[in-house]
């Protein structure tokens, strides 16, 4: 999967990740991580690694190719865990206590991991020098899902309400808070295409 394809415009780094599999609540979802090497490429494509620290995890999982396929598979345990989180607190569904306590297994390792570091005469938080695995990737996901969802913007994260199950979460930041599709270009002129026939059609 090209890092071209990857999407950011959902206005949150952790809904970004969530929406890595496409399709994500329709019957036969489409999946854009389909390999270790795919979440390496969606990190730096985030910006979340460098050049120099991809190849690096690139060449770790050349050497350690079992322990890359676990947490390559726990990664995407993440991400589904993120999805059902956001869309159950959308949808006014519980958010289900295993997805829960996974996001908390990650938040409490990123917290582990930061520091506080100057720069430019200010502090800052930095992540503690480490490259093992893909703890680069989940700690900064997990920290941004945390944020999410304990601040007032929470309450405007959506669902795609295409009925084909487009499963597209993002942060409505539109002027009255009413957008309800990922895009009018997409599932949004669908929505508005099928308005105008059920109107036709009742005429």
């Amino acid at each position: 999967m090209s890092d071209n394809t990857f999407d950011f415009e959902s206005g949150s780094l952790s809904l970004d990740f969530a929406n890595t599999m496409n399709w994500h609540a329709s019957e036969k979802p489409e999946e854009g991580l389909n390999q270790y090497s795919d979440l390496i490429a969606w990190g730096q494509a985030a910006g979340l690694v460098s050049a120099e620290i991809a190849d690096r995890l690139h060449s770790w999982a050349i050497e350690q190719p079992v322990e890359a396929l676990r947490i390559y598979h726990f990664a995407i345990r993440v991400r589904e865990a993120l999805y059902r989180i956001f869309s159950n607190r959308y949808a006014g569904q519980p958010i289900p206590e295993e997805d829960l306590a996974i996001l908390n297994s990650v938040v409490r390792d990123a917290m582990a991991h930061l520091q506080l570091t100057p720069l430019g005469g200010e502090i800052h938080w930095e992540w503690a020098p480490e490259i093992a695995g893909t703890n680069l990737i989940l700690w900064p996901v997990a920290r941004s899902a945390a944020e999410l969802l304990t601040s007032t913007r929470a309450s405007l994260v959506r669902e795609c309400e295409d009925d084909r199950g487009c499963g597209y979460l993002f942060i409505d930041q539109s002027k009255n808070h009413s957008r309800r599709w990922c895009s009018m270009e997409s599932c949004g002129n669908r929505a508005k295409a099928r308005r105008h026939y059920s109107r036709i059609q009742s005429t």
